[in-house]
């Protein structure tokens, strides 16, 4: 980015920049879409786009950054709430793993009906390395978690087996998001998911 979001009005801009940028993509697609369409929707003059962004690849490669720095961020908070229980090792597995799943399909797939937008679009964006580097620090933050807890029921996971686990889950996202799978979904998917992780895991499911 040409210019850094420091204020909250210059955030505020961002975002609906980013907003825009998602409505006009998911309507209109990508072709023809241009940064004068982008300041239209958004409200803006073409110049305050430019102040930020110098042509519209750097802002779609933002936009991608963010919603994935977004997504990190919330796993990140979650595991860290987790690990500053006093006993982490008791916590219930399949409520930790549904929480840990609902965030990835709120991240990667589905949320709000906006951000669901500009998840489609990242993906339809999205840059390989870009997204490798973020199953990285997914993987490795999961690891530090699991390793970190000793929980009883959870054996010591390496960074292989996370990378299976958690590549399985953001392709099956992906996939959902791409493909428009109804948000009324989420609920089946969620327990889908749970279902492969705990048997990834050998966990005997406790619950329906």
């Amino acid at each position: 980015m040409r210019k850094q979001p420091t204020q909250k009005r210059a955030q505020l801009t961002i975002e609906a920049i980013y907003q825009a940028t998602a409505q006009l993509v998911d309507k209109e697609g990508m072709t023809g879409l241009s940064t004068g369409k982008i300041a239209h929707k958004a409200g803006f003059s073409i110049g305050t786009i430019y102040q930020y962004f110098s042509s519209k690849d750097e802002l779609f490669r933002a936009m991608v950054k963010f919603s994935r720095e977004t997504a990190l961020a919330e796993i990140n908070a979650y595991l860290y709430q987790l690990e500053s229980l006093d006993e982490p090792q008791t916590l219930d597995v399949e409520s930790f793993l549904r929480g840990f799943i609902a965030i990835l399909i709120d991240g990667f797939a589905f949320g709000p009906p906006l951000r669901r937008i500009v998840t489609r679009m990242c993906w339809m964006v999205e840059n390989p390395q870009e997204t490798a580097e973020t199953l990285q620090a997914l993987v490795l933050r999961l690891c530090q978690f699991v390793n970190y807890i000793q929980h009883p029921s959870i054996k010591t996971l390496s960074p292989t087996r996370c990378f299976v686990l958690s590549r399985t889950i953001i392709g099956c996202l992906r996939s959902s998001s791409l493909e428009r799978l109804a948000p009324e979904a989420t609920e089946e998917l969620t327990e889908a998911l749970l279902d492969m992780v705990l048997s990834q895991l050998e966990i005997h499911r406790q619950t329906a």
